[in-house]
């Protein structure tokens, strides 16, 4: 099970992954080395060497292969399918329902507008779906996800995945793996919410799931935490469908400001001693189901400013 300094680790990790990535250039000095493609415009097919190539689809439905080496794709407008196969290869859809698939290697995806589709198969990858409902799947490897605007999927894999959906209505599977699952927004190192409802699935492994307001969570096999903050004000509360008091852990982030002496108590929920409601100075953070034997003692309080500290960021 997550210790409180792990638990914080996890955190500062996830709050502060920097997605932000500079579209290509096909002037820029790190395609010295490359073999630089270029689509006509239209609806073009278009394959790498085997090394390094830089390949520009622009506009049209196009399809871009890489090959083997570290390659950079940038599919442009429309409804583009990019493959990176081997190596370390960046993939941008640009505007346009797309399907990138990052193959062999440690790849950086990034669908951009549209509903897009980003597969990252084998590798440590980085996926990002950008506006849009959009499909992300880790596949084998450390990888990490990020939805961005619109109701997206996110699916890890077999190892230690981070799922983060963003705005919208989002569904988080990890799978296999000690997961980290991520309902809620961070910007610059503030915690925050768009009230709107996800699903949160850990799967096997010890994961840790930080909920928003109205989150709907299942932690799934394996000794999992269970984070909530008073973010959730902004909406109702979430909920956990499966608590296990023996293995399960719940841990509270609340602003010092409002929350100069807090104070946790339990609520039984419609007289059911089975469901209770985890109160935060008045505030309902979570209904949890199965939770009949949970003693508030168990729950963990954590200063935002702590958590700054340990981040480096001012409270």
């Amino acid at each position: 099970m997550f210790g409180l300094a792990g638990l914080l680790g996890l955190l500062m990790a996830s709050v502060s992954i920097d997605f932000s990535n500079s579209t290509p250039s096909k002037d820029s000095e790190d395609n010295d080395d490359d073999n630089i493609i270029e689509g006509a415009g239209d609806s073009d097919t278009l394959a790498g060497t085997d090394g390094p190539d830089s390949i520009f689809a622009y506009m049209g439905d196009d399809v871009a292969y890489g090959g083997m080496g570290n390659d950079q794709i940038d599919g442009g407008d429309g409804d583009d399918l990019l493959d990176g196969a081997e190596d370390d290869d960046w993939l941008l859809g640009g505007d346009g329902n797309d399907e990138l698939l990052g193959d062999l290697g440690d790849d950086y995806l990034d669908g951009g507008a549209g509903d897009d589709t980003l597969t990252g198969h084998a590798g440590d990858d980085m996926i990002v779906g950008g506006d849009g409902g959009d499909v992300a799947i880790g596949g084998p490897g450390a990888d990490t996800l990020q939805g961005d605007d619109g109701d997206d999927s996110l699916m890890g894999g077999d190892d230690d995945d981070v799922l983060t959906g963003g705005n919208g209505t989002d569904v988080l599977n990890g799978n296999s793996g000690n997961d980290t699952l991520i309902g809620i927004n961070s910007d610059d190192g503030a915690l925050s919410d768009d009230a709107a409802r996800d699903y949160l699935n850990g799967g096997t492994g010890d994961d840790l799931l930080v909920l928003g307001s109205d989150d709907y969570a299942t932690g799934g096999d394996g000794s999992d935490v269970f984070t909530l903050g008073d973010w959730i004000s902004e909406g109702g509360p979430a909920l956990i469908v499966d608590f296990d008091s023996t293995q399960d852990a719940l841990v509270v982030l609340y602003d010092d400001a409002a929350h100069p002496d807090p104070e946790l108590w339990f609520e039984e929920v419609n007289e059911d001693p089975d469901t209770i409601m985890l109160m935060l100075d008045g505030l309902p953070l979570v209904e949890i189901t199965g939770a009949a034997d949970l003693d508030p003692t168990q729950v963990s309080l954590v200063a935002e400013s702590t958590l700054a500290q340990a981040m480096g960021v001012a409270a």
